[in-house]
């Protein structure tokens, strides 16, 4: 009986860790511009799979203890846990993934975008003339 449902026990963590694979949803994130719904798809794929992850650890520590019934909340608090951790690497992926968009965006200076600096420099150059030339009328107050 024990052997028996040790067996399902562990096809069913199998399967569910192929099927759940966070791993297997970033690795095939190869175009950059995926749509909103996918990398949705995908956040929710990694938090549901850490949760899981986290309740079957929290599963595995009622073995440990005389009296399981009672360490029930276990499970709870390891889904918990691995809801907490799923939410950050989450954060961290998206957090990254913001900061290559701004670093692929920050191309080189092409002819194009050197001819709009000159125009920039051309305009801050014409405010100075304006605005930062010497005073045309002096003051001087001798006693």
């Amino acid at each position: 009986m024990k052997k028996n449902l040790l067996k399902k026990f562990l096809t069913g963590l199998i399967t569910a860790v192929i099927l759940l694979n966070p791993l297997l949803a970033i690795a095939q994130d190869s175009n950059k511009g995926g749509s909103v719904a996918d990398e949705s798809l995908q956040d929710l794929t990694i938090v549901v799979a850490t949760g899981a992850v986290g309740a079957v650890l929290g599963l595995s520590t009622l073995s440990f203890v005389d009296t399981p019934k009672e360490h029930l909340k276990n499970i709870a608090i390891g889904g918990a846990l691995g809801i907490v951790v799923g939410v950050g690497l989450v954060i961290f992926n998206q957090a990254s993934k913001s900061a290559m968009t701004v670093a692929d965006t920050l191309a080189p200076l092409t002819p194009e975008t050197s001819e709009g600096l000159a125009r920039s420099e051309f305009s801050k150059q014409r405010i100075a003339e304006n605005y930062l030339m010497q005073p045309t009328v002096a003051y001087n107050f001798t006693f």
